[in-house]
């Protein structure tokens, strides 16, 4: 009966990985009907879910595992969320309901279009868009709406839902004249209530399980120890060529201007790090340069070649300024008048700080987006990261086949580079942070340095008791600063769109980019397991691996259901079968199977185990990248 329900688990759970991987790629080539009809929605799919529950609560309870009261909540509190998935699946009810100003509905448009009755009527006073500081690009949409007959009358913005008589609403889009409104609606009685429960369960248990005796973790963690028993700052410096002083001069003077790009006022510098002064000049009538105020005072930026408000028109010698002076500057350079046309965008900055003042960043900010921007590229940072690491990561593997250790001063070397590293990052991600007002949440060039960060500091806080982090994490903070070094992956600081504004967003991110940094730093250590000839070795650096995998494994599920909690309050449903979560399951199913060894055999085999982590960072690398590059959908932004 155990061995039977073992099987009936994880096999199912296979299954359920193969089918989810095959549900993401039918979606983006058939839709997401199609992928929710032959999959998602398919009682097979449902049934199998099922099975890996009820079978493995059954396994666990043969096993024993009741009196480890901590592991037994664990597993009990995923077959809780499971059980309040089906609820909502079963009575849950979620769809949209459009409204104009004044009207009133009684009625919305479910999932499949047909159309659900509500007990009461909602109605749609005013819309109004909100817009981030000198810029046209929304910081949030706000409906006041009131709900009849009782007239009761609330707000909803992004992240900030109604809720009434059962019925949640939340801002999902609006009308382009910014006259009307829609709204998502969600009904679930009970679901989310069990979910939550399930999500509570899970958070408390997963924190007791490591002060839980006699686990594979801490069995692992003493065998791990008693193996290891027996302010500088350095800049990636912009590239200086030979040109000459008049250039130069002439890239200052064009880098003191503003620019309204990548939807927000920002330095000329920003622009110029990512085109180059020559591209600007060539392009410079293109570019909005020229804020232009109208009688309430709000600030609107245009190019030289754009259509000017009427007012222009009726002032000639402003008209000259706005079309001609692009074009004097472009004729300048040409004529090799560099004093001439230093003066003209002089004269232009000069315009720009009178008549937009008030949208203007202030002095502080511009100096620190300006030092942010030179210094965004770690180009000479990630050359050094690989190159260490694949020193340490050759010595390493000698001297574990020679049963030795890293020379102290070599330890001490590492730390102090990786302090040095460490401390460059930090100031990175801090000037970002500082002049966009946002963490680093979202986006490649953001993320990548988030895990260089990440991996820098495991370096310093693990490298005593782990000397094996060194080259790990020098690696894989090589590689993730590598791919921020790029020139497609733009540092570019932008105004983030409502929906990422939520406070739940910077831990649900920093929970998922910790868990894909540990997960990198196993998967160099299973390439490592699988180089070196000794068993001892590969048994040690299998262990190695498992005392990272635990935290690993259980910050990748506290990220992912933080995330629907997150989406639950954004967008009124915790899980949408969009294609990351979707992989985000599946790479929280594949390796959780790294943590059953118990169970499973094949895991406790040292050469099979590192082969298998290699592999499992694939789903890693499809999670992250291959969503984004290739399949789409909500999350493709991250």
């Amino acid at each position: 009966m155990k061995r039977t329900c073992k099987y009936l688990s994880y096999g199912a759970a296979a299954v359920l990985i193969v089918m989810m991987m095959a549900a993401t790629i039918v979606e983006k080539i058939k839709g997401t009907p199609v992928a929710f009809d032959v999959f998602y929605h398919n009682p097979l799919f449902i049934t199998l879910w099922a099975v890996t529950a009820v079978a493995g609560l059954i396994y666990l309870v043969l096993y024993g595992t009741p009196k480890r009261v901590i592991t037994m909540a664990l597993h009990v509190g995923l077959v809780v969320i499971l059980a309040g998935a089906f609820v909502t699946y079963v009575f849950g009810e979620t769809g949209m309901i459009h409204l104009r100003e004044g009207e009133a509905k009684g009625t919305f448009e479910l999932e499949d279009e047909s159309m659900a009755e509500l007990p009461f009527s909602i109605r749609l006073d005013a819309f109004a868009i909100e817009y981030h500081h000198g810029s046209k690009m929304p910081s949030d949409y706000r409906s006041e709406i009131t709900f009849l007959p009782e007239g009761e009358a609330v707000t909803i913005s992004m992240n900030n839902i109604a809720k009434y008589r059962g019925y949640r609403f939340y801002q999902a889009d609006y009308d382009e004249d910014g006259k009307g409104s829609i709204l998502a609606v969600s009904h679930d009685p009970w679901g989310v209530g069990i979910t939550y429960a399930g999500y509570l369960i899970l958070l408390l248990s997963m924190i007791g399980f490591f002060f839980q005796k006699d686990t594979a973790f801490r069995a692992a963690l003493r065998r791990v120890a008693s193996m290891t028993a027996a302010v500088v700052l350095f800049l990636a410096l912009p590239s200086v060529s030979a040109s000459a002083a008049g250039s130069r001069d002439l890239e200052k003077a064009l880098g003191d201007m503003y620019v309204y790009y990548g939807h927000r006022v920002c330095p000329f510098d920003t622009y110029l790090q990512e085109k180059g002064a020559d591209a600007a000049i060539e392009s410079l009538e293109k570019m909005k340069i020229f804020p232009l105020a109208d009688s309430t005072g709000t600030v609107s930026w245009y190019a030289a070649s754009d259509q000017f408000p009427e007012q222009v028109y009726e002032d000639e010698e402003l008209w000259t300024f706005l079309r001609k002076s692009a074009d004097l500057v472009k004729e300048s350079v040409t004529a090799g008048d560099i004093a001439g046309a230093e003066k003209i965008l002089q004269g232009i900055k000069a315009y720009q700080e009178k008549t937009a003042a008030s949208v203007i960043p202030s002095a502080k900010k511009v100096k620190a987006e300006r030092l942010y921007i030179r210094i965004a590229r770690p180009k000479v940072e990630f050359m050094l990261c690989l190159t260490l690491g694949v020193v340490l990561f050759i010595l390493g593997g000698i001297l574990i086949t020679k049963r030795k250790k890293y020379p102290a001063w070599v330890l001490t070397a590492g730390a102090i580079v990786a302090l040095l590293i460490w401390l460059y990052l930090t100031v990175v991600i801090g000037l970002r942070w500082y002049v966009s007002g946002t963490g680093p949440y979202v986006g490649r060039y953001n993320v990548m340095m988030l895990m260089a960060w990440f991996a820098t500091l495991a370096i310093l806080l693990l490298y005593k008791r782990f000397p094996l982090i060194q080259p790990l994490g020098f690696l894989l903070a090589g590689f993730t600063m590598l791919l921020a070094s790029r020139a497609g992956v733009s540092p570019q600081i932008m105004p983030l769109m409502p929906v990422l504004q939520s406070p739940l967003l910077s831990i649900h991110v920093l929970s998922m980019m910790m868990s894909y940094t540990l997960f990198g730093l196993v998967a160099f250590n299973g390439i490592m397991g699988v180089a070196v000839p000794s068993a001892e070795a590969r048994e040690n650096l299998r262990d190695v691996s498992l005392v990272v995998l635990y935290p690993a494994v259980f910050l990748l599920t506290f990220g992912t259901f933080l995330g629907a909690v997150w989406a639950n309050i954004s967008w009124g449903s915790y899980w949408a079968w969009d294609p990351k979560e979707t992989w985000a399951l599946v790479t929280l199913l594949v390796y959780s199977f790294t943590l059953h060894g118990g169970a499973l055999k094949p895991f406790r085999n040292p050469r099979f185990f590192h082969w298998y982590t290699i592999g499992a960072f694939l789903c890693v690398l499809i999670t992250y990248f291959g969503v984004n590059f290739l399949l789409g959908g909500m999350h493709s932004y991250a």
